[in-house]
């Protein structure tokens, strides 16, 4: 693999639509090709796990069941 990337991003905000409250957002984040390529993740198998530790967020390929 490549390695070490890091990317500076900015978290989109988009109001909830349906039945949430007023005040409800989503949060997305766009992920370069080469970071989504790294972590082995394709159109056919996208499942992804995500941890928050101590303010770090960290995203792997989820174990295939």
């Amino acid at each position: 693999g490549v390695g070490y990337m890091q990317i500076k991003r900015n978290v989109i905000f988009n109001k909830a639509g349906g039945n949430a409250s007023k005040n409800s957002y989503t949060y997305k984040i766009n992920l370069p090709a080469d970071m989504v390529r790294e972590l082995g993740v394709t159109e056919e198998d996208r499942s992804v796990t995500l941890t928050c530790e101590n303010g770090i967020l960290t995203i792997k390929k989820a174990p295939e069941r």
